[in-house]
């Protein structure tokens, strides 16, 4: 049974607000407490190095939640302990060390991941931030890398075993689309009897996107069906590895006009 037949539509939306945030003159909210570091952008991303170009090389976006007084140094720093990749071998930071000026509030840094190193199976690189003048947020302040070396795409489509919000737990098969660059996941919309198919699309990097779709599912209480579009949240970027046959969709489940489901996490693995 669909999870989604036992919630309520009233109770999926929810405000959260910072203990330190207060109102000025204009009733709005105002954040006052410290420039606390996190990666603002996302935590993770897959990286996929292509045999024969020697490297990828990826920008990790950064920010505080307020600007910065004076200037201040941040350095982007491998997790050791958690990481599978080693620097050195499997990657090397190009700028590591960023600099913070009075009133920014962004930076990035750089990092190359080589060919070398990586493998079909994938490896991991866990990064944190230091600085000696701002303190880490408790929350997104570790971005993972999950890297390997690329696979083409017949090696990735196939049986796949679904966790999903949607459906729960369900067996699918993932085939090449009929366009360039997609791949479609059969009967994911089993309730829509003339296209059952999640259609997805996919770049280079093998980023997932895809248009609105309707799930098929009426719900009487509201006169319409649901449908599904990309989420909402842009840390949320769906993706999948050839390599290692799994993937990540993050879905907002809507009924135009009337409101969302939020934002899900649906998880496809190779059987």
């Amino acid at each position: 049974m669909k999870k989604i037949k036992l919630l309520s539509l009233l109770s999926l939306f929810m405000v959260a607000t910072f203990t330190s945030c207060t109102d000025d003159d204009k009733g709005e909210r105002v954040y006052k407490g410290a420039s606390l570091l996190n990666f603002h952008k996302g935590v993770s991303r897959d990286v996929f190095v292509f045999s024969g170009t020697g490297f990828t090389e990826i920008n990790i976006d950064y920010g505080v939640l307020k600007p910065v007084a004076g200037d201040n140094t941040v350095s982007l720093v491998l997790d050791t302990e958690n990481s599978t990749a080693v620097e050195g071998v499997d990657f090397e930071i190009v700028d590591g060390t960023d600099e913070l000026t009075d009133g920014e509030t962004t930076g990035q840094f750089t990092v190359k991941f080589l060919e070398g190193g990586a493998v079909q199976t994938g490896k991991i690189a866990k990064f944190k931030m230091s600085s000696s003048t701002l303190d880490s947020a408790t929350f997104n302040e570790v971005y993972t890398v999950n890297v390997s070396l690329s696979c083409p795409i017949n090696t990735f489509v196939g049986d796949f075993d679904a966790t999903s919000w949607w459906l729960g737990s369900s067996t699918h098969t993932v085939v090449e689309g009929t366009a360039a660059n997609t791949i479609q996941i059969n009967d994911f919309w089993s309730d829509n009897a003339t296209a059952p198919n999640f259609i997805l699309s996919y770049n280079d990097a093998y980023v997932v996107t895809f248009a609105p779709q309707n799930t098929g599912y009426f719900v009487a209480q509201y006169n319409g069906y649901i449908w599904a579009r990309m989420s909402t949240d842009a840390t949320q970027v769906s993706s999948f590895n050839p390599c290692t046959r799994t993937m990540k969709v993050y879905v907002n489940y809507y009924i135009p006009n009337v409101g969302s489901y939020g934002n899900k996490e649906e998880v496809f693995t190779g059987i």
